[in-house]
């Protein structure tokens, strides 16, 4: 049986040697909630090949699906895939630099997996600081492109807000500049409707301004393990 996959064009200014060797690093990361690499494809430009995730992305998942079908035990798995996933990134000290809910895939069996991880350093799109996600990122990294797991904590909150909103955009009604002004001096997002207000906490310690503040991703997990009721701990 052939094995199904996804292939992607990854349009960046790198040299392939550069492409090469940042993807050699990501061919051996392998863990539950990381979309796997399996490959890369040097013909016609420069292509990654993944496992197939049926499902999606998150924030499509989220949206078509709605609160109708998705209780907050399913949003709180979803959650924990992702800080697992992002725990295990840390641990081997690796920054992600563009997390969202619209990088993380949903497999047949509903885990949800980090994808494009690696990717943020040899993609054209954000080395720009012009074209940074900027609802997304950190103070810190949009200011002096100061890049870190502390700030791809940001982002985890941020990711935990669209996931808790059923997948709305950030910082609704705001333009980029309102978000970059608004936050640097001191606004944060109100908690999506209905959001658990543990949740919502958790959401505002990965906006800390001072990136030292913001919890680890190893924090992070253990505080939404709490969260779970007790008879779905082991995950979806």
């Amino acid at each position: 049986m052939g094995q199904k996959v996804a292939v992607k064009n990854i349009k960046c200014d790198v040299t392939a040697q550069a492409f090469l060797e940042e993807t050699t690093v990501m061919t051996k990361l392998q863990h539950r909630n990381l979309v796997r690499l399996l490959g890369v494809i040097l013909h016609n430009g420069l292509h990654i090949v993944t496992e197939f995730m049926a499902k999606g992305n998150l924030v499509n998942f989220l949206r078509t699906r709605g609160r109708t079908v998705i209780d907050t035990a399913q949003l709180l798995h979803f959650s924990l895939d992702v800080c697992e996933g992002m725990e295990y990134l840390e641990s081997k000290k690796l920054v992600h630099r563009d997390l969202a809910a619209r990088n993380v895939l949903v497999s047949s069996d509903n885990v949800a997996k980090v994808s494009d991880f690696g990717l943020a350093k040899v993609d054209s799109k954000t080395a720009d600081n012009a074209k940074l996600p900027i609802k997304w990122t950190a103070p810190e990294a949009l200011k002096k492109e100061k890049f870190s797991t502390r700030s791809d904590v940001w982002s985890y909150g941020v990711l935990l807000w669209e996931t808790f909103s059923y997948g709305r955009q950030p910082y609704p009604k705001m333009s980029l500049k309102e978000v970059k002004e608004k936050v640097e001096q001191g606004y944060r997002m109100e908690a999506p409707e209905e959001c658990p207000p543990s949740i919502y906490v958790l959401m505002k310690a990965c906006w800390e301004a001072d990136p030292g503040k913001r919890p680890s991703f190893r924090k992070l997990r253990d505080k939404l393990k709490r969260e779970l009721p007790s008879d779905s701990a082991t995950g979806s």
